[in-house]
């Protein structure tokens, strides 16, 4: 049965599974399922989809972002059906849109100051995203060539009547079924274009489509006809030519460029200096540093320097392939940096659709007839396939580049003195789709939550395509991704042998892998087989390289200029010991042989060489007469009973024969002889090994003996395909042909579970850490989940396409699949570990079809434009701001304690905020800013009166009061203070102080002094909390400080501390917010503890009776902070002996349980 008819034998559901159908499968099904909905649509009982991993680029070229409000450039990828944002500093997605209808994305433009996208897709379908959210799509009606961005101008609002900002946009078509010649309203979304259709319904040729997009709304505003013998291909808009565009392509066979008005609807121009050479059309078009000079690549490997404003080639260069095969010009690029000048080069980067890039400097030649010369080449970068897109980064000696099936994004610098690249950033990714992953074990990064760390930083080793490379994903950060070294120098080996690339050296895809974490420190822990191959390789996982030596037989020729091993040697399966000292390899003709991982020599194989069977005899020495003479006279030598013994030592050499007659017969039957090993596993004390094969045998052999188990070997209802063991349990799980899995337990030598058949073949199993769980992929389409002790299905999923790998992350918490044509690899997040899952019920007649996962970002810090007001967050955005202000988890019970979820950073920096401001005091003064530069030029003029007009005085003298009101609280001189007529002044002039009356000065008093008040009169301070919740640290130690200055600040300070003492009262006592809480408290007291401590030991002075008024008042206020403190103080007591309590509680029953198992 073919994959592609096995595609739709399971037949999915989407949430919930009905009760009108019956269950697939032949066999009785134990498969469960809950009456009520257990899902989402796109998601399973157990399973949600996480991420993909290992799709950088699906083909179509990007679009370079200048950086703007933001602190580095960035480029949109387009990946299928969504795009990415990746900063350029580290390769780094930081943002994802969300899918369009029709996929895939073509094209794409954007604008960073409006936070918009355009992307075109699908068969002339273009649509506007606001960030991530797709706000509006219309359909242009023929296919897209090209998008431009050509500026912004101002548009008014509809509802507001006020002016904003929107791009212009230009869509180059060709095959345009419809025309539009009347202007297009200002329909936001369309499915229905809104032009007619051409007269007589026939193909009009090349369109312009010019739209308008704002951040809402996408409309198109015109359409301009293009020659009907022109076949457009693509448009650049050349530097200072206001609103015209200069469109690239092909006419009558051969090559031609027009220059469009885009506002007039006219063709300005016709350019005929490109009508006599032998391109048949053109394909990329690109302004270069020179006005009026743009760069003209075509498909017969031409670049062409072409001047607009004469209409004249200055000239060409010309590009061949391997062997002087043709080659197609694909991008242009021009470098324009300071180095680059110094050195007196001008750049040019040509891409090539065989994925070479080539880097030519364009300066005139010493020599007259000499031609321009190329700095450097770099060969094959995106091979297989051509390069989509290059792009030098702006007065930076850095290119970017993406292919079109290479699945890649790189970034080359050019620092060397010879003016050639070197790489690095990359990203990149298998260029086929892989068929064998594995989870790398913990070595560190990943482990459960127990530990605290974080199981999404999981390593995943992938391969098995035919690209040939092994790879491993990071499924936390992407610029951890790398691919694995088969050695050094395969790109000069592969020229010079005259390979077309360094691929064709590398080897055969792998068909299994075996991992062994007990020596990795040592050598190698990664053994690999490949297909049609006999020897086995080690690789290193701590060095991501081919470590080791080569595991084979001493007969077996390395030369490929020799005999190659037999088709029976090919290796088909493999395993490494527990000890991580032994490899076990399984081949095409049913032995195994054993190798020293460490050495490389072989050390037998099962079954164990004839020689090696059976009792070892004495050997004699020859030459030594003397020693043979005794061993004959022993031998010879009788008693009374000498026939006797004759006759027993022959019926004693008869019995060995017979013996060894059975031994042999015995491996004979135990062993996989002229059939395939398909699986092979060690137990966890290296004492049997399990093999199983295609002949329908389960073995267990002895591990240091080679010998045969006494009960092997155990016949299977139908061969075997797959083998998957537990070392814990000592189970071992067997796929077999007839589509069915069957669990062996090889301690009790039998068949102890049979699970319900797949309708396709299991393409591969694996179980969860803990044995309990084991899953299943077909052929089919599915994946299914079971349950081992119950033997039951408690899930099971559907895919678009076929999985063809599937592994378990070393802590259960996810799983990860390959599919069939998809070079990514799916991450799918089981529920089960962060919510309650319910998985009893009736039993399931269909599967859940799973949404596709879709590659995340993984930088939040993306810096969002200063404009971007009408933002609106996408549905998972929204999600998680929703999370973000709901604030803390409400108690279920009165009197419980719950934490602030707010980051650690929030309160654990309160408790060293003084080191934290000692760290970062600056450790010199700010010095002068140097002089200006010299084209801002110094001219003398007439002096300019800096006095303000009358009626700005005027306006002036109004808010003085206010001034001297702020300046009051930052000062504590007498300067600039008015002297009263008559006043007493001192020698000086001043005025002199009044002893009876004390000066008024305003403190300064932050938002929560105004919070605490109104909450007073309110009776609830959870606003206060609330408030508090949103500053950082060093703002809540501003905050609480501006609640009371010092002693002379009693009259209105000591109310607010005593309103900030309720505050935190009312907090501790509520047992919200625990760990913040207790933070607030911790730095009241540290800010305020000498004005309360010198509250005890006040003493009036001398004052009037209002003074008097206030003193009493104070007096009373500090009684009352006074029993606030104290009653603080025994509510976070209380608090602190439940939780010590409770805990307490918890560590002895974890102690009593862990005594018990």
């Amino acid at each position: 049965m073919s994959i592609e008819k096995r595609k739709a034998v399971a037949q999915p559901v989407i949430s919930d599974s009905s009760d009108d159908d019956e269950s697939s499968i032949d066999e009785v099904d134990t498969t469960l399922a809950s009456p009520t909905k257990l899902s989402s649509p796109g998601s399973s009982r157990l399973f949600t989809p996480y991420r993909l991993v290992g799709l950088v680029s699906s083909g179509a070229g990007f679009s370079f972002i200048p950086h703007q409000n933001s602190q580095t450039s960035m480029i949109c990828v387009p990946i299928e059906d969504r795009f990415q944002l990746m900063q350029t500093d580290k390769l780094q997605p930081v943002l994802m849109g969300q899918a369009v209808a029709t996929p895939p994305i073509t094209h794409n433009v954007a604008d960073a100051s409006m936070s918009i996208t355009v992307v075109a897709h699908g068969k002339g379908s273009i649509t506007l995203f606001q960030r991530t959210k797709a706000m509006a799509t219309v359909s242009l009606g023929g296919k897209i060539e090209d998008l431009l961005h050509l500026g912004r101008m101002p548009v008014a609002r509809a509802e507001t009547g006020k002016d904003e900002n929107a791009a212009i946009i230009v869509a180059i078509l060709s095959n345009c079924k419809t025309q539009d010649n009347a202007h297009d309203s200002n329909s936001s979304s369309s499915s229905d274009d809104e032009s007619v259709a051409g007269e007589d319904g026939r193909n009009l040729g090349g369109q312009v489509v010019v739209l308008v997009a704002t951040r809402t709304i996408l409309r198109i505003d015109r359409r301009i006809q293009l020659p009907e013998a022109f076949i457009p291909v693509v448009a650049t808009h050349p530097s200072t030519y206001v609103n015209k565009i200069v469109v690239g392509g092909s006419q009558n066979g051969h090559s031609a460029m027009l220059l469009l008005n885009v506002r007039s609807k006219k063709v300005i121009h016709e350019f005929v200096c490109l009508r006599d050479t032998k391109c048949r059309s053109i394909t990329t078009l690109q302004q270069s540093p020179a006005i009026d000079t743009i760069a003209v690549g075509t498909d017969q490997g031409l670049v062409h320097l072409v001047n607009l404003r004469h209409d004249k080639v200055l000239f060409s260069l010309s590009h061949f392939g391997h062997d002087s095969k043709t080659v197609t010009i694909t991008s242009i690029s021009f470098r324009d940096d300071a180095s680059a000048v110094n050195y007196g080069i001008a750049p040019m980067a040509v891409g090539r659709s065989d994925g070479s890039i080539t880097i030519w400097d364009l300066t005139p030649p010493e020599e007259p007839n000499a031609g321009r010369a190329i700095l450097c080449t770099l060969d094959r970068v995106h091979a297989p396939g051509g390069v989509a897109k290059l792009q030098y980064m702006p007065q930076e000696p850095l290119l970017i580049s993406s292919g079109t099936q290479s699945n890649a994004v790189l970034m080359h610098i050019f620092d060397n003195p010879d003016h050639s690249a070197r790489l690095l950033r990359k990203r990149r990714g298998h260029t086929a789709p892989p068929c064998r992953i594995n989870y790398l074990y913990g070595n560190g990064i990943t482990a459960n939550s127990v530990d605290g760390t974080d199981a999404r930083s999981c390593q995943l080793l992938s391969s098995g395509g035919p690209d040939r490379t092994l790879r491993v994903f990071s499924t936390a950060r992407s610029v951890l991704d790398k691919e694995y070294s088969q050695g050094a120098g395969l790109e000069k080996k592969a020229r010079t042998l005259g390979l077309d690339s360094e691929a064709e050296l590398l080897l055969p895809p792998v068909t299994a892998m075996a991992l062994g974490e007990a020596r990795r420190r040592d050598w190698g822990d990664l053994v690999t087989i490949h297909k049609n191959h006999a020897f086995a390789y080690v690789w290193s996982t701590r060095r991501g390289a081919q470590s080791g030596p080569l595991l084979r037989q001493p007969d077996w020729n390395i030369s490929a200029r020799k005999k190659a091993p037999p088709p029976e040697c090919h290796a088909t399966a493999v395993a490494i010991s527990s000890c991580g000292n032994m490899v076990l390899v399984g081949t095409r003709g049913g032995t195994i042989y054993k190798y020293n991982i460490q050495s490389g020599l072989p050390r037998g194989s099962y079954p164990a060489e004839k020689e090696a069977v059976g009792p070892t005899r004495k050997k004699f020495i020859s030459g030594d007469i003397n020693r043979t003479m005794r061993v004959m006279q022993k031998e010879m030598k009788g008693n009374h009973r000498g026939s006797a013994n004759l006759d027993k030592r022959q019926k004693d050499m008869e019995n060995e024969l017979k013996r060894e007659k059975y031994i042999q017969e015995k491996i004979k039957q135990a062993a996989h002889v002229g059939f395939a090993v398909t699986g092979l596993a060690v137990d966890s004390v290296n004492k049997t090994v399990i093999s199983v094969g295609s002949d329908s045998k389960l073995t267990l052999w002895n591990f240091a003996t080679h010998a045969p188990h006494t009960k092997s070997p155990f016949i299977l209802p139908s061969p075997a395909t797959k083998l998957a063991h537990v070392r814990d349990s000592d189970l071992a799980a067997v796929a077999m042909e007839d589509m069915s899995v069957v669990l062996f337990d090889c301690t009790a030598l039998s068949v102890v579970r049979r699970f319900a058949k797949h309708s396709g073949p299991v393409s591969d199993l694996d179980f969860s850490p803990d044995g309990r769980i084991m899953y299943t992929s077909s052929l089919d389409g599915t994946v299914r989940v079971y349950d081992v002790p119950t033997a039951t299905c408690i899930d099971w999923l559907c895919f678009k396409a076929v999985p063809t790998s599937l592994t378990v992350s070393p802590t259960g918490e996810y799983i990860a699949t390959t599919h069939d044509g998809k070079v990514g690899i799916s991450v799918w997040s089981d529920r089960s570990y962060y919510q309650r899952v319910n998985t009893s019920g009736l039993a399931l007649d269909k599967p859940f079809l799973m949404d596709e996962p879709t590659p995340i970002s993984e930088d939040t810090g993306i810096i969002i434009a200063a404009d971007d007001s009408n933002f609106s967050p996408s549905a998972g955005e929204a999600e998680s701001v929703e999370d973000q202000e709901a604030g803390p988890v409400s108690a279920k019970e009165k009197g419980l304690i719950t934490l602030s979820g707010l980051p650690p950073a929030h309160w654990k920096n309160l408790f060293h905020l003084e080191l934290v401001k000692e760290r970062n005091k600056p450790k010199e003064p700010p010095k002068k800013p140097p002089s200006a530069p010299f084209f801002l030029q110094w001219r003398g003029g007439e002096a300019i009166d800096m006095a303000p007009p009358a009626s700005e005085q005027n306006q002036g003298e109004t808010g003085k009061e206010a001034e001297d009101t702020w300046a009051s609280a930052w000062t504590d001189d007498d300067e600039g203070q008015e002297i009263e007529v008559g006043a007493p002044t001192d020698k000086e002039g001043f005025k002199a102080p009044d002893s009876n009356k004390r000066r008024k000065v305003t403190h300064y008093r932050s938002q929560l002094a105004s919070l605490l008040q109104d909450c007073s009169s309110k009776g609830s301070f959870q606003d206060v909390s609330d408030y508090i919740a949103t500053c950082g640290p060093s703002a809540i130690d501003l905050a609480l400080s501006s609640l009371c200055n010092g002693m002379h600040d009693l009259d209105e300070g000591l109310q607010l501390l005593v309103l900030a003492g309720q505050w935190l009262l009312e907090a501790s006592q509520s047992r919200e917010r625990c760990e913040a809480v207790n933070a607030y408290i911790h730095r009241f007291l540290h800010v305020h503890t000498e004005v309360i401590a010198q509250l005890d030991t006040y003493k009036r002075d001398d004052v009037n009776d209002d003074s008097h008024m206030n003193e009493e008042r104070n007096v009373k206020e500090y009684d009352i902070l006074l029993q606030v403190i104290g009653r603080l103080k025994k509510s976070q007591h209380e608090a602190s002996l439940v939780i010590r309590t409770q805990m307490q509680h918890s560590l002895c029953l974890l102690r009593h349980l862990s005594r018990m198992t």
